[in-house]
C-alpha cells in the first residue's frame, strides 16, 4: 500500500448534511469514491480528525484504522 504525502495543516469537524464531517485546511475530506468522509455520529467524526491531526509527514493509511473503517462504511455499505 502507498503513502500519502501530508499536505494538510489543520483537521477539523464541521456539521454538514450527512452530520458530522472531516474538513482538512477548511476543505471536507474525501473517501477514495470521492464522497464526503461522514458520519452521523460526532465522536466517530473526531476520532477520525484525531488521526488526520496526528498523522506525521508521510502517511500510512493502515496506520489511520478509524478513517479506513469510515471509507468502507460510506463506500461500501451505503
Amino acid at each position: 500500500m502507498s503513502s500519502l504525502r501530508r499536505f494538510w495543516k489543520e483537521a477539523a469537524v464541521v456539521p454538514n448534511a450527512d452530520g458530522w464531517a472531516v474538513a482538512l485546511d477548511g476543505k471536507l475530506a474525501l473517501t477514495p469514491a470521492r464522497a464526503p468522509l461522514a458520519s452521523p455520529h460526532r465522536r466517530i467524526a473526531e476520532g477520525v480528525a484525531a488521526e488526520w491531526t496526528s498523522a506525521p509527514e508521510s502517511v500510512d493509511p493502515r496506520a489511520m484504522p478509524l478513517t479506513g473503517y469510515l471509507n468502507a462504511v460510506i463506500d461500501r455499505v451505503r
